[in-house]
């Protein structure tokens, strides 16, 4: 997914670049290190805490106001966050124009789960491991449907919203803004 969004601030050429849910700062450097001004968004402190770029990351559990971007991610993220809607209306607001990358997790059947488990064995994961990081999330993780995401893209404002990606039930969506 990174390197989908590298290839795709290529071709956008973007001044400002912000990546919500930074973590511990592997897209940050990968964009950094690409020659991007890039600065991250996190809720947790611990995340920020551990992160390679603590400087370029601001504290906040909603998309900053004072920030203007024109190229936004937000990967394996959102899903976690209540108030969605708002948080994409939010980030919406806050560009001037430019390219927005939202993945998202959302429902999966039975039949894709336990393929999305298989390919979790293959990269040497544990059933037990797999199973208990599934009840850790059960309660945290809000997963809305492919076209919840369609139709709020769209009715926040983004003139271009397209799937670029699609694997065992996470959706990558690209969502371009207008320059203003």
């Amino acid at each position: 997914m990174i390197e989908l969004c590298l290839d795709i601030a290529k071709k956008k050429n973007p001044s400002l670049v912000v990546d919500v849910g930074s973590a511990l700062g592997h897209t940050l450097g990968k964009f950094i290190e690409s020659g991007y001004t890039t600065f991250g968004v996190e809720s947790s402190q611990a995340m920020i805490d551990g992160s390679k770029y603590k400087d370029r990351v601001l504290f906040s559990a909603t998309f900053p106001e004072t920030v203007k971007p024109d190229f936004v991610m937000a990967n394996w993220t959102l899903h976690f966050v209540d108030e969605r809607k708002q948080y994409i209306q939010d980030i919406y607001d806050s560009m001037t124009g430019g390219v927005f990358i939202l993945t998202d997790k959302t429902p999966q059947s039975d039949v894709i789960k336990e393929l999305y488990y298989d390919f979790k064995r293959s990269n040497g994961l544990s059933d037990e491991y797999i199973y208990e990081k599934e009840k850790k999330l059960q309660g945290y993780m809000n997963l809305l449907p492919i076209q919840w995401y369609l139709d709020t893209l769209s009715d926040v404002g983004f003139e271009e919203v397209q799937i670029i990606n699609s694997k065992y039930g996470f959706v990558t969506f690209y969502c371009e803004k207008k320059y203003v």
